[in-house]
């Protein structure tokens, strides 16, 4: 993939869903109309990560059915929302195999072709810490997990479910982070046991044929500090086993010099999985950052070094989060979509971001609700992944500027600057992230516009059109005043 690449996350479960009741039947992967990929081509992308590839699990699909928390988030999210529309995790993975709801293994590797074809990478889901509870695995192999033997009276601690095996009876924990209580749909796999990493090595490089890359599910939780405080009572050895993502990536790269692992991290422990092999992790504080509109602390996470920002995978929504527009809401979000789609680094997009949906779908739910399309921002998202799919965004030297301003107005404060040079080409973006009109001057660096002259500057936005002397703006610095939550994206031209 290119440098800061555009990355399209698609929830496969109800994104085929929604096909198969527009084209009034069922809808596999070998079904998807070329001309789905050949859209989310043209919108830009990089790549396309099918979000719940693997098969469902039967017991997790138990367990969701009787989550009466689940159920009643379900039933605000669909209106005539049934029990039938609750499946398994798709992180309580049963086998990687594709679910056979939507294919098989043949179906997957044509698609991988077609997408390549298209110049699209397909990223798939991995799932280091844990397996469903019915995962063969568990009666084949239960020393794999965190296990212990049955008391007297043959019940199980808590956080432990009762598992018969080709050895007898075990009590294996469900998986978990040390900070929330099990999830009770999972078993947890035992990372200072050799076999389980020689396991889930070997389960890592089948799966890595189907794809170009992996999205590594709470990947930190392997690390051998973290999965210490986790399980550290249940387990010996923690000093003398190796780091399963050096050991296991690494395998990988062996085989595939290209191919892309990308962590979920949390915790700030995105720099250890960065240093074990990762291309790129989760930069959850940019993302707080923009949704508190805290200046600050966004500043803070665009001073980093550029190689250091260049590794990090940021968004406005996935999954997990709420939908980007009812978290930011209709003042915000077109401010934060331009600075997520100038900064450096990955850029992950969610499907339904661009027509503005607000209801964030539970991953065991098949089906999303209708939501009316949002035109306006459709619209400002065509043209805004249109202007940054050219080169200067993704092989263009990124630089951030300072803002400042005068004594008896500091509202300067609230706007952030930054630009781009590629070959001749220069953009500059400015944003206000505040409720207030904001204005200050830009500074910029010595010789960054290598010209002299006139300079006009077109946002390829809005249309605005200004102009000003080269030499004027290197000494006094580019003004800039902006409404609440408004930005400028220019291109300048050169006279």
């Amino acid at each position: 993939m290119r440098n800061n690449p555009h990355i399209y996350e698609i929830n496969l479960m109800t994104w085929l869903n929604e096909l198969s009741a527009r084209q009034g039947c069922k809808v596999s992967l070998s079904q998807v109309p070329a001309s789905q990929w050949e859209n989310i081509k043209r919108m830009g992308m990089d790549a396309v990560w099918l979000m719940g590839m693997w098969e469902r699990s039967p017991a997790s699909e138990n367990e969701a059915r009787k989550s009466e928390g689940l159920i009643k988030e379900c039933e605000k999210v669909l209106p005539d929302f049934q029990i039938a529309d609750l499946g398994g995790s798709p992180y309580a993975v049963r086998s990687y195999s594709p679910d056979p709801q939507f294919g098989d293994a043949n179906d997957l590797e044509a698609l991988k072709k077609t997408l390549n074809d298209m110049g699209l990478d397909l990223i798939l889901d991995f799932v280091p810490n844990h397996t469903a509870c019915d995962h063969h695995w568990v009666q084949e192999h239960p020393e794999y997990y965190i296990n212990s033997s049955p008391g007297p009276s043959r019940t199980c601690p808590n956080g432990f479910f009762k598992a018969e095996s080709t050895h007898g009876p075990f009590c294996i924990a469900h998986g978990k982070d040390p900070y929330f209580p099990p999830w009770t749909d999972t078993a947890q796999l035992n990372y200072m046991k050799r076999d389980t990493q020689e396991a889930m090595k070997d389960v890592l490089q089948s799966v890595s044929e189907l794809c170009d890359g992996l999205r590594c599910d709470m990947a930190m939780l392997v690390l051998n500090k973290v999965f210490a405080k986790t399980w550290g009572q249940y387990v010996t050895g923690l000093e003398d086993l190796q780091e399963f993502w050096p050991y296991a990536i690494n395998s990988i790269r062996d085989i595939r010099a290209n191919f892309t692992f990308i962590a979920e991290s949390y915790w700030g422990l995105g720099k250890q999985l960065l240093e074990a092999g990762f291309n790129y992790s989760y930069d959850k504080d940019f993302y707080d950052a923009l949704v508190s509109s805290d200046v600050e602390r966004l500043k803070n996470q665009l001073s980093k070094p550029l190689p250091d920002q260049q590794r990090l995978l940021r968004f406005l929504e996935n999954h997990d989060e709420p939908r980007a527009m009812d978290a930011l809401g209709r003042d915000r979000i077109k401010v934060a979509m331009v600075i997520h789609a100038t900064v450096p680094g990955a850029r992950l997009w969610h499907h339904g971001q661009f027509e503005a949906r607000r209801m964030r779908v539970p991953v065991q739910l098949r089906r999303a609700p209708e939501e009316p399309l949002d035109k306006d921002i459709l619209e400002f998202s065509a043209i805004l992944l249109q202007q940054t799919d050219i080169p200067i965004f993704h092989e263009g030297l990124w630089q951030m500027f300072a803002v400042d301003g005068w004594l008896d107005n500091q509202s300067c404060r609230n706007l952030l600057a930054w630009g781009l040079r590629y070959r001749k080409e220069r953009i500059v973006i400015a944003v206000n992230l505040s409720n207030m009109p904001s204005q200050g001057r830009i500074r910029f660096p010595h010789n960054w516009f290598d010209a002299a002259g006139d300079l006009k500057m077109i946002d390829l936005i809005k249309g605005e059109k200004y102009s000003a002397r080269v030499q004027d703006v290197e000494t006094q610095g580019l003004y800039v005043g902006l409404e609440p939550w408004d930005f400028h994206f220019f291109c300048i031209y050169f006279s």
